[in-house]
């Protein structure tokens, strides 16, 4: 990874590693806004519709919330990375940004063609919301009740330390299950978006990708480089369920797992 960023230093400039940018923070920045709060919205309206009116502790309920918030994530997504990928690796939109790259990505190949790859999206977010979004409010729930219980019996542990120490404790446990789940979504996102060889023609389906990857070294091929993700992108995750957490209780709502 050093070495392919110092040749790409060298060939064409520092500005280069800058390519996409816009794209990818845009894209994220408005993914996650919306994951995070389609999941809040639709976990009350799936309990309810399970008939538990309350909004409690439903795993179906959560499940259900994080699904569609997987996918409106996925929808979200796939025009800024096709637009993102366009950039980086074609000369003719080298200069320009998300404003004017992804326009001139739809006047060119339609709109359509922007979701090109959304079901490999939908492989990757899907999982990966559940992971992290349901695996962290029911971890937070069972820390809650232990943590009560310890509580009890070591009475100088202030309620405001419990919920630092579930928030932090249960963020961490949820990004290891998120990127366990979502590594075979991410392998086929990234073949999808892999820009083709001179020779290939037309667009792969999701079902070649899948093959591609099979093919290369079977099951395993798909969890390729996850401990180097858990690292990564784990500090990530556990860093915006705590935040997500901290933000929740400064909107005057409870904690995660503690209803």
């Amino acid at each position: 990874m050093q070495t392919a960023a110092v040749d790409i230093v060298k060939e064409e400039g520092p500005q280069a590693l800058l390519g996409g940018l816009g794209p990818t923070v845009v894209g994220y920045g408005v993914e996650g806004a919306m994951k995070f709060g389609v999941y809040e919205v639709m976990k009350p309206v799936f309990a309810a519709l399970l008939g538990n009116s309350e909004g409690g502790n439903n795993a179906a309920a959560f499940l259900l919330a994080s699904v569609v918030a997987g996918a409106v994530a996925a929808l979200l997504l796939c025009p800024m990375e096709s637009t993102r990928i366009r950039i980086v690796t074609d000369k003719a939109y080298a200069d320009k940004g998300l404003l004017t790259g992804l326009p001139k990505l739809i006047a060119e190949e339609g709109l359509a063609s922007t979701f090109s790859g959304v079901w490999a999206m939908l492989a990757k977010q899907v999982p990966y919301t559940f992971g992290k979004q349901v695996s962290f409010d029911i971890f937070a729930g069972i820390l809650y009740t232990v943590f009560h219980t310890l509580q009890e019996r070591m009475t100088w542990i202030t309620d405001t330390e419990v919920k630092w120490a579930i928030s932090v404790v249960a963020a961490a446990m949820a990004s290891v299950i998120a990127c366990i789940l979502s590594q075979p979504g991410d392998m086929i996102l990234t073949e999808t978006y892999r820009p083709k060889d001179k020779n290939s023609q037309g667009e792969r389906s999701f079902a070649d990708v899948i093959s591609t990857i099979n093919a290369a070294g079977g099951l395993p091929n798909f969890f390729t480089g996850t401990k180097a993700r858990i690292v990564h992108v784990g500090l990530i995750i556990t860093s915006q369920l705590v935040i997500y957490d901290i933000v929740k209780q400064l909107l005057g709502l409870p904690a995660t797992g503690s209803h």
